[in-house]
């Protein structure tokens, strides 16, 4: 009866969100992408994935079909990156965001229409901006695991704080804040320049809240473009 189990279980295709957990834990470490290994080893694991994801349906629970929607969005950019042949930049990618469309959950999209039209909206949360990731250095970390199945919330919060508190983030100094351009591109989502400040403020590490005051000029960082790779 064992031997009987052990070979159903081979017969058993494994589980695509499960592949897409596997790739993240092999191929990305400290926010940083092996894309050549994963190209090399694990290709067809992350394809696997995005042939699942391309015909998923969208999950009634809200929470779930957030986690979808950014494990999708940052899967095809993996792939993307690849298909590219691990670029300098994206930005050396024409059109890297726009050119090339994806099916998601039985929807075509590129990826910023994936992000803007569908993601965001559905949403409504400006959190989002820190667990997507565009490829690049001066955006948040991939982590290591999928969103998907987890605890959204708490997640979100973290990414957010974690960002905030790093030097691509938020700088600090008495009476100027200098932000991601991440907070200029999207000020709309974050409900303008005041409600801008207080969410930044909200998650920005005590001292460096302080250090900035209560009316702070606000001024941007320069977004590093670099592939994050490892």
């Amino acid at each position: 009866m064992l031997s009987l189990a052990l070979a159903l279980a081979t017969l058993t295709p494994p589980n695509p969100a499960n592949l897409y957990r596997e790739v993240l834990a092999t191929h990305v470490k400290e926010g940083r992408v092996d894309y050549k290994g994963l190209a090399d080893k694990d290709l067809n694991k992350l394809d696997a994935y995005l042939a699942y994801v391309a015909d998923a349906k969208v999950p009634a629970d809200r929470s779930a079909a957030i986690g979808l929607y950014v494990d999708a969005y940052n899967a095809l950019v993996l792939r993307a990156v690849i298909a590219s042949g691990y670029p300098r930049s994206v930005l050396d990618v024409k059109d890297f965001f726009d050119a090339k469309k994806h099916k998601v959950a039985g929807k075509t999209l590129s990826l910023n229409e994936l992000e803007k039209s569908v993601l965001n909206p559905f949403a409504k949360d400006p959190r989002t901006h820190f667990v997507l990731v565009c490829a690049a250095v001066g955006c948040p970390i991939l982590e290591g695991t999928p969103y998907s199945g987890s605890d959204l919330d708490k997640r979100f919060d973290a990414a957010t704080r974690r960002y905030l508190a790093g030097p691509t983030g938020a700088v600090a100094s008495e009476g100027l804040i200098k932000l991601s351009k991440i907070f200029d591109w999207y000020i709309g989502d974050f409900g303008g320049p005041e409600a801008r400040l207080a969410f930044v403020k909200k998650h920005l590490p005590a001292d460096a809240a302080k250090r900035a005051g209560a009316t702070p000029k606000v001024d941007f960082i320069e977004y590093d473009w670099t592939l994050n790779k490892k």
